[in-house]
């Protein structure tokens, strides 16, 4: 995805066994506005409790409150618009 949309973020989110992962890919065109994939990682799980971080392009994260993970994705959208703005 990171390639197909060089201007896009992506953030996934899967659960298995009562514990969450999140991958989040950011694009060239992206990366050059300012949004950071390992920022964003670390932002995003921070509303569940959870810890992330990585690369400028790739990062992974891990979630603790399962019960937060649609919040978390809510907040995205506001933690990529702040990251642009710095």
């Amino acid at each position: 995805l990171r390639d197909e949309v060089p201007g896009g973020v992506t953030v996934l989110c899967g659960e298995s066994e009562g514990k969450c992962g999140m991958a989040v890919s950011v694009g060239k065109e992206a990366q050059a506005r300012g949004i950071k994939a390992g920022a964003l990682a670390k932002l995003a799980s921070a509303v569940t409790g959870g810890n992330g971080g990585g690369k400028p392009d790739f990062a992974m994260a891990g979630a603790k409150d399962l019960t937060k993970i649609d919040e978390a994705l809510a907040a995205v959208n506001t933690i990529v618009s702040e990251m642009v703005k710095e």
